[in-house]
């Protein structure tokens, strides 16, 4: 199955909220609290420097930016700005929560609720950017890409 296509638009500096529920083709929600997800935003998708990255598994949940510099390799010793939260009850976190509700409320099966604050977002740079978000199932290590698209950023005026 080939992941869904779904350009996002976003606000430099402002909350980056959004919320998927992955499902069968059946229309029944999936059960993700065996997964680990990832998410990555950068300018091109050959890019190897990063403007986002974001992840999360049973044991908590993160995300990097460039901070400051806007992009960054993996490999850089300064990784940016990175943030942690705590698992919640039946999922994985992507900075979010993963079998979450609209409102990150975990238990929801299927959810994918991702919250990006504004001081991240604030050094995101505006322009047209790719993203794509993949579940890694714990057990095997099968990656599904289940969402791709282009993270559009619209740049902030007031600073």
């Amino acid at each position: 199955m080939s992941a869904a296509k779904h350009d996002i638009n976003a606000e430099q500096g402002s909350t980056f909220k959004l919320y998927v529920e992955y499902q069968t083709a059946g229309a029944t929600a999936v059960d993700l609290h065996e997964y680990d997800a990832n998410m990555n935003v950068r300018r091109f998708a050959s890019s190897s420097k990063l403007l986002l990255d974001l992840s999360g598994s049973t044991a908590g949940r993160g995300i990097t930016s460039g901070g400051v510099t806007g992009e960054y390799s993996k490999s850089d010793s300064y990784r940016g700005v990175a943030t942690g939260g705590v698992s919640g009850e039946g999922g994985v976190w992507l900075n979010a929560h993963i079998n979450g509700s609209t409102g990150g409320t975990a238990g929801t099966t299927g959810g994918i609720y991702i919250d990006i604050p504004s001081s991240i977002m604030r050094n995101v740079p505006d322009g047209n950017h790719f993203y794509d978000l993949e579940l890694i199932y714990g057990n095997t290590g099968d990656v599904t890409r289940i969402l791709e698209g282009r993270f559009v950023v619209n740049s902030e005026v007031t600073k």
